[in-house]
């Protein structure tokens, strides 16, 4: 049962060369696409090249490849042409399965002994992942607003205040997902608002 959503989709008028530009945006900004670059950079607290290696490879596989790869299968399977997964009934799976690569992820990095804010980032993913994933049962909350929220105060955490120029992005995401109708701006501020309460708590735990 989805719940009452007092704002709306876009119903204005764009521009082709408008909308391309948004569709670049989404689609870069995509969360499993961009923590290839988030987890690079996140990674640069490992004290060795060897650490780096092993820990980024980690991190892409599991946080990013097999995430891509499920995501665009369901995209196919449910007939979107953008490698996204529109309806929020049929998100549901993807993000399950996400959430389950998120787990392999942080059992990975725990057996090398990696550093704490990697692991815990990867726990962040996981949680925050597992949450969307049921609250999509009943609300299409963005995933796009929420991506850059957990991995930006990783890498604020650790590059303080450099980290805070990753934020720069999150009113043009909000912005290219609200023109392309994929969300409202209810649902964009309910994606910020998980993934910074959710990762802030565990940050505070296990930090």
């Amino acid at each position: 049962m989805a719940i009452h959503d007092p704002t709306h989709l876009f119903d204005g008028h764009i521009s082709d060369r408008t909308r391309d530009r948004a569709k670049i945006i989404s689609a870069l900004t995509q969360p499993q696409f961009a923590s290839i670059i988030l987890f690079a950079i996140v990674c640069l607290v490992c004290t060795s090249v060897t650490e780096y290696v092993v820990n980024y490879a980690i991190c892409v596989f599991f946080g990013c490849i097999f995430p891509i790869i499920e995501v665009l299968y369901y995209s196919k399977k449910f007939h979107n042409d953008d490698g996204d997964v529109v309806r929020r009934e049929d998100r549901f799976a993807p993000l399950l399965l996400g959430t389950f690569s998120y787990i392999l992820g942080v059992l990975a990095l725990w057996l090398v002994h990696a550093p704490r804010l990697i692991f815990v980032l990867m726990i962040c993913y996981a949680v925050v992942t597992f949450a969307i994933t049921i609250i999509t049962t009943w609300w299409k909350i963005s995933i796009h607003a929420c991506g850059m929220i957990g991995p930006g105060m990783a890498i604020t955490y650790a590059f303080f205040p450099w980290g805070l120029l990753i934020y720069i992005t999150v009113p043009f995401i909000c912005w290219s997902r609200y023109v392309l109708r994929k969300h409202t701006p209810a649902q964009m501020a309910g994606g910020i608002t998980v993934g910074f309460a959710i990762t802030l708590a565990i940050f505070l735990l296990m930090l």
